[in-house]
């Protein structure tokens, strides 16, 4: 190799290795981290609106209640509750929550039922998608109250609340059915509902 070739060689290295680190810099300085992109996620929040008609003055709540891999511990964060006004009720969650999140519902008419009515996302022998009816629902004898939940930032969610009678704590009262027309993702466990009712004491631990 002559000289001149020699000094040609080093001059389109110097270039190639100067370009390739103006195209690196901008390319490394945008590129977030992976920790970056974790609290990303932990930060994004959902607006989660539910359609509710003829259930004006009912007040909402929103639970979340996740049990550790080992089951030992279990994590419990719940919204305040809000009434729905003019047929919504509309609330501003963290997006990772709305996985195994669960929902009551409290309706004027209620007696004293001894439990807290809460939202089925999916009845038996329904799959995701399909439709219900309150002349369905009233049939079914085990449903969902943990949501699979979304990663969007605002989805709207129609809820049906209906008048029934239900065994209350003293004899027969007005009580309420919850759940949703059109079935939703659902985590574990199915529970034992009476004519579609679901009723919680407890918070609902979803897996």
């Amino acid at each position: 190799m002559t000289h001149r070739t020699t000094h040609r060689t080093t001059r389109l290295l110097a270039s190639t290795i100067a370009g390739a680190s103006l195209l690196a810099g901008p390319l490394a300085a945008t590129a977030p981290s992976a920790h970056a992109q974790v609290e990303e996620r932990a930060a994004a929040r959902t607006t989660l609106t539910f359609t509710v008609d003829d259930c004006e003055g009912c007040e909402v709540q929103l639970v979340n209640a996740r049990s550790t891999l080992d089951a030992d511990v279990v994590h419990v964060w719940q919204s305040q509750a809000k009434q729905v006004r003019d047929g919504t009720v509309t609330f501003r969650v963290a997006t990772r929550r709305t996985w195994g999140l669960s929902a009551t519902v409290r309706a004027p008419w209620e007696g004293h039922t001894g439990y807290l009515t809460t939202v089925a996302w999916r009845y038996d022998g329904e799959r995701v998608g399909d439709t219900v009816t309150l002349e369905e629902a009233v049939t079914k004898k085990r449903a969902s109250a943990c949501w699979e939940g979304v990663r969007g930032r605002s989805v709207t969610v129609p809820l049906v609340v209906e008048k029934v009678r239900v065994r209350g704590v003293r004899g027969k009262v007005d009580g309420s059915i919850a759940f949703v027309p059109t079935t939703q993702g659902w985590l574990a466990p199915m529970r034992v509902v009476w004519d579609g009712v679901l009723g919680s004491q407890d918070v609902n631990i979803c897996r």
